[in-house]
């Protein structure tokens, strides 16, 4: 276990050290999450609204670190063909994957203690409100890490490699009710809302540090679909990730 981690943490450097070498990489990835909260926090009538965005950007800074995992992904195994490598030495699959998603977490670190720190600036937070908010962001970030992984590894063609994962962070990140309040969407649209994990993971969130009231039956199905969505994509990564091309 002890070496399975020790390469786990090197693989993970190698792969954030463009980040590191280049900070600014880092603030504009902190301005993706960051501009829907931008808007919001001025055009905003509350400051409850506005507090749901910065939840809102916690959550998805670590939805978007998973997603890159695809790219990262496909381009060391079929760019600069670090995988070869890889494969060729004593590194398992669970070493590269757990170090692809070390440097994800280093990645999305500067803008999620920026907006945990405004959060608690402005609005009067819980210890256990944090926490909540980390656990599901968290959860939610692994199960993208591993569907990311999934797509970067059996992905072979680049430009689906780059735009599928924009795609899916379009479609699950900005479009469902994450920076905004589920309640401002017509009723019809709302289950429809609910089909994806982000919208689960903000409403567990915002329900946690007291910012919406949910029935209890409702924080139970949030948590079930999260497990259930990181087992589906676990699962998917078993079967569908190519560690070795045939």
């Amino acid at each position: 276990m002890k070496r399975r981690l020790s390469e786990a943490f090197y693989i993970g450097m190698l792969d954030i050290l463009p980040l590191l070498r280049d900070p600014m990489i880092l603030i504009m990835i902190s301005l993706i999450s960051f501009m829907p909260v931008i808007f919001i926090g001025l055009m905003a009538s509350g400051t409850a609204i506005a507090v749901q965005s910065l939840i809102g950007a916690v959550v998805l800074t670590l939805f978007f670190g998973g997603i890159q995992v695809a790219q990262s992904s496909y381009f060391n195994k079929h760019w600069f063909r670090f995988q070869d490598i890889y494969v060729a030495s004593p590194v398992r699959p669970v070493s590269y994957a757990m170090g692809l998603s070390i440097s994800t977490i280093i990645g999305a670190l500067p803008a999620t203690l920026i907006a945990v720190a405004i959060l608690v600036f402005i609005w009067p937070v819980s210890v256990l409100g944090i926490v909540m908010l980390v656990a599901v962001s968290l959860l939610l970030w692994a199960s993208t890490v591993f569907l990311g992984f999934t797509l970067g590894s059996s992905l072979k063609d680049t430009r689906k490699a780059n735009s599928i994962p924009q795609v899916l962070g379009f479609v699950l990140g900005f479009m469902p009710p994450v920076y905004y309040p589920l309640s401002v969407l017509p009723v019809w649209l709302q289950p429809i809302a609910m089909l994806s994990p982000t919208t689960h993971a903000a409403q567990l969130a915002k329900y946690y540090l007291g910012l919406i009231a949910i029935p209890e039956w409702q924080v139970i199905v949030g948590w079930t679909y999260l497990f259930g969505f990181l087992g589906l994509m676990v699962m998917l990564a078993k079967r569908w990730s190519k560690w070795v091309d045939p």
